[in-house]
């Protein structure tokens, strides 16, 4: 989930180096802080892959219990952008926000145009940068961080203890919940920082771990995150892409007296 971002509420190097390494890891990556220092940038390039396993443990893991999803964003010094995403199972989806307009393409259809409203383009914005802060969330319980050597990064190993932190945080769902019964068999990962800014311009890690389901089937999985950040105040200007007008649907008076009951149609005369 690596791309170009202040750590949030850090925007001196002394303020940054104030933080534990992990405290700075979970700041740096959470996909709010990421997009808004996406927006900060004069102009960037992200492009990542992001593979996801999970399995049954009973039985040998198989390509279809994995996803691969790429990702391609483009940002210009207007702060338009262009996103292309596409996984391995035949999905994908292009968005493009180019002035007061929203494009978005849900492959294999086509292109469809409408008026920009927020929070839809940060929101999307969000999810387009957030394989890193998936996985730095499922690993998280597990994880030693420590300021490289030569202080340009963070890297990350396992701990041979769990930490004291739920791995799905306060907003965990039922569908989420299986999270908090991860075990991390291996983890090593490694964070780039710009010395001079705290930009993050490359993120990789890869782990390995078992998991619980509800319904008490134990789970093996897989994570393997790798992001770059480059052409940093060289990214051309985005152009209008081809879409159609979202069109109007008008309904009848049939169907607003349907929906309305019949304090819409004529008065009864008394």
């Amino acid at each position: 989930m690596a791309v170009a971002l202040t750590v949030a509420g850090c925007g001196k190097s002394g303020d940054r180096a104030s933080l534990a390494p992990a405290e700075q890891m979970e700041a740096a990556l959470r996909p709010v802080a990421l997009a808004a220092a996406l927006k900060q940038l004069p102009s960037g390039h992200f492009s990542g892959t992001t593979l996801f396993r999970v399995a049954p443990a009973s039985r040998k893991p198989s390509d279809d219990d994995a996803i691969t999803t790429k990702t391609e964003l483009w940002l210009d010094r207007h702060g338009q952008y262009r996103l292309v995403e596409s996984n391995d199972h035949d999905g994908g989806r292009e968005v493009v926000l180019f002035g007061r307009e929203l494009s978005v393409a849900i492959k294999p259809g086509k292109m469809i145009r409408r008026a920009a409203q927020e929070p839809e383009p940060t929101r999307l914005l969000e999810e387009a940068v957030g394989g890193p802060w998936a996985a730095w969330e499922t690993v998280r319980r597990f994880a030693t961080v420590e300021r490289a050597a030569d202080g340009t990064g963070l890297r990350v190993s396992r701990s041979a203890k769990a930490q004291p932190v739920a791995a799905s945080f306060a907003e965990a769902t039922p569908l989420r919940r299986w999270r908090d019964t991860i075990s991390v068999q291996s983890l090593e990962g490694e964070v780039k920082l710009d010395p001079k800014s705290g930009l993050v311009s490359a993120f990789d890690l890869k782990a390995h771990f078992t998991a619980t389901r509800e319904d008490k089937v134990a789970l093996v999985g897989e994570i393997a995150v790798s992001t770059r950040l480059d052409g940093v105040g060289k990214t051309p200007v985005i152009t209008a892409p081809v879409a159609e007008a979202l069109p109007q649907r008008q309904r009848t008076i049939l169907e607003e007296r349907a929906l309305l009951g019949s304090s819409t149609g004529p008065k009864e005369a008394r």
